[in-house]
This record gives C-alpha cells, sequence and structure tokens, in this order.
C-alpha cells in the first residue's frame, strides 16, 4: 500500500465503511456573531466523577487498548463522559484542556469556511475551479462542490516520485506552489463526480481557494469566522508551531511528520476537548454556519460511502469524522436526535484500525 505523503499524507482519515452512512438538519441561516456569543458550550472545565458504568467502560478501553489521550462526551446538555490520561511529547500530564492534532476532522474546518463563504455571496460551490486556478487543464470540469464531496476525480499525491517535492527547508508558499503544480499536471482517475474517492488533496486545494477568496491567509480567516467568535481559544494549526509554540505547549512539530502548508485544509488544525465540544455545538446548531448550510454538509452525495462535506455520515445514526496524522489519531462525532456528541483524540492508538474500534466501543457505552 503506497504510503501518502506527509500532508495529504500524514493528514490521512480512514473510516470503515461498514460504520458510515446519513444525517442533516435544516433551517433558515441565522446571524453568526450574534448566535456564537450567546452559544451554551457545555464544554469541560473540570473533571467530575463518571457515572460508576462508563467509568468502568473508560478504563477497559484504556486497559484493552493502552489509551492514553482524551475523551469527552455531552449527552442533553450534561457531560457523560470525561477522560484525561498520559502524556504529551514533552512529558507534560495530558488534561481535557491539552491541545493536539486532530488530523482529517481538519476537513470539517475548511468545508464550514467554504460554506460560509458561499454565505456572504463570496464564492458558490457550483463554481468551476479554472475561475481560481487558470491553468488548471481540468478546472472547467470540477467544481468546488466536487472537491467538498470528493468526488472531483483528482488523484492523490503519494510520495512515490515526489519525495523531494516538498521539504522543511522550503517555504508554506513554495511548498503549496509545488503541490499545485504537481496536482495541475496530473490526469483524473476518473470523471468528476462519477464516484467517490478519499483523496486530502480536494481540501488542500479548498483552502487555497479560501485564501483566494478572502484575501486572507487561511487561518487567519479560520480564527477570525469561528475561533475568535467561539472562544476557541486553545485551537489554530500545526503551521503555527515553529513560530508561536506556546499556545500548544506540550507539541512537538516534527512528530506530526508534516512540511510547512501540506496539511492546509486536510489535517491542519490542532484544538483540545474544550474548543472541540465548542465547536461541534456551534456547527450543529446553526451558530457557526446556517442550518442550511450544515444541512449541505450532511447530506449524503456518496451512498456508497455516505459522504458529506467533510462529514461521514450515519455513524451509529449520527455524523462525525475520523482522522490521522503522525502519531494522533482523533474522532469528533454529532447525534442531533440522541443530543449526543463526543470527541476522542489519542497519541497511543494504532491507526486506523485501533481508533475504530475503540470509537465503536464508546458510542455503545455511551448511547444506551
Amino acid at each position: 500500500m503506497k504510503k501518502i505523503i506527509a500532508l495529504i499524507l500524514s493528514a490521512l482519515l480512514v473510516c470503515s465503511a461498514a460504520s458510515c452512512s446519513g444525517g442533516n438538519s435544516s433551517s433558515k441561516a441565522e446571524s453568526k456573531t450574534e448566535a456564537a456569543t450567546e452559544q451554551k458550550t457545555e464544554a469541560p472545565t473540570e473533571a467530575p466523577t463518571n457515572d460508576p458504568e462508563i467509568q468502568a467502560a473508560l478504563d477497559k478501553m484504556a486497559e484493552d487498548y493502552e489509551f492514553e489521550g482524551v475523551v469527552y462526551a455531552v449527552k442533553d446538555g450534561t457531560q457523560v463522559a470525561s477522560y484525561a490520561k498520559g502524556k504529551l511529547e514533552n512529558g507534560d500530564e495530558i488534561t481535557l484542556e491539552s491541545p493536539m492534532p486532530v488530523g482529517s476532522v481538519s476537513k470539517q474546518f475548511c468545508a464550514a469556511a467554504v460554506l460560509l463563504l458561499q454565505e456572504q455571496g463570496k464564492l458558490s460551490v457550483d463554481d468551476t475551479l479554472d475561475k481560481y486556478f487558470s491553468e488548471y487543464k481540468n478546472g472547467k470540469k470540477i467544481t468546488i462542490k466536487n472537491l467538498l464531496s470528493m468526488r472531483s476525480g483528482i488523484p492523490e499525491m503519494t510520495e512515490e516520485g515526489n519525495e523531494n517535492l516538498v521539504s522543511n527547508d522550503k517555504t508554506e508558499k513554495e511548498n503549496v506552489d509545488a503541490i499545485k503544480k504537481w496536482v495541475f499536471s496530473q490526469e483524473l482517475d476518473h470523471d468528476p463526480d462519477t464516484i467517490f474517492a478519499y483523496a486530502n488533496v480536494n481540501y488542500f486545494l479548498l483552502s487555497n481557494i479560501v485564501e483566494q477568496v478572502s484575501g486572507e491567509k487561511y487561518v487567519d480567516f479560520l480564527r477570525k469566522s469561528f475561533f475568535t467568535p467561539l472562544n476557541m481559544n486553545h485551537t489554530g494549526t500545526i503551521g503555527e508551531l515553529p513560530s508561536n509554540p506556546d499556545w500548544a505547549k506540550g507539541l512537538d512539530y516534527k512528530k506530526v511528520d508534516t512540511q510547512p502548508g501540506l496539511t492546509n485544509g486536510c489535517g491542519d488544525i490542532i484544538s483540545n476537548a474544550h474548543d472541540m465540544t465548542v465547536w461541534i455545538n456551534a456547527l450543529s446548531s446553526g451558530k457557526a454556519i446556517s442550518k442550511d448550510s450544515y444541512k449541505a454538509m450532511t447530506t449524503d452525495y456518496s451512498p456508497e460511502t455516505h459522504y458529506g462535506y467533510g462529514m461521514f455520515l450515519d455513524i451509529s445514526g449520527g455524523v462525525g469524522h475520523y482522522g490521522s496524522i503522525g502519531i494522533y489519531s482523533a474522532f469528533d462525532y454529532i447525534n442531533e436526535e440522541k443530543k449526543f456528541t463526543l470527541f476522542v483524540d489519542s497519541n497511543t492508538l494504532e491507526q486506523p484500525t485501533e481508533i475504530n474500534s475503540v470509537v465503536d466501543e464508546l458510542l455503545k457505552a455511551l448511547m444506551k
């Protein structure tokens, strides 16, 4: 099996098709800034005692998988599971407040950014890529929607033949330009919108479109639009670690195994249990983007695989995303019917098989 190059690559997400299928919501768009400030977070501030049955399930998970990391779940607005154990790369204890990479869970932030720009009338998911990449010979065939739904036909970039394409010695711009040049020189694997094919490069291109349309760096747009209004003060990107490591103290940039720009849009986010709980509440309730936009995110565009925009669908009746990058495995989950959310992040699970198994066991134990 080809090793995926550090971005596209180490931001690799893996999800078992057996556990994925649909979920959605609807309503009118709301004012994001006002609603965000009023958002009830139901986010962790401390780790009160879990119900004995749930604590037993968490202890069993930890023993069976030698799990270190965090688990945080909320049901009906009340915490039902809180777990933090292990050490960060510098030896600090992992807590519910510890920021850690979330891998491909990052894709839902990118999808939300694109949909927010559509709400603002600055782009349309029906735009073709030639509008943003005039040099791309296949640009007229592919839409933003095709990128969002992983139905573009653009091949994934692998290490084979590309060992020197990107490096830590190059700037983010140099790496981004090199990746784009490679992508635009490739033939499509299949015609757009004919089949689902998971490829991180789709969201890499989407992050670049966000920058073009907003006139801002991608992370700056996320921070202004989502992180700051939602008081997500422990959330940022991998690209910020070399120049500003204090906000994510305990993490080693090199352990994430990526080069500047490589994970943009597809695996770049670092966050903690508090902020991710705030995020998934805001996303699903119409406070980060409109309910109509969230409905678009959770519409099934690939019934054979059950994928929306940055979301796998019908995971135990809800929606969410798995992610892995470097030594980290993460998962976030929303079940609107049961008013249940879950966030998991670990630096000890074997990827991807153990994160899938842990999630399956947690959902069965916590959603009774």
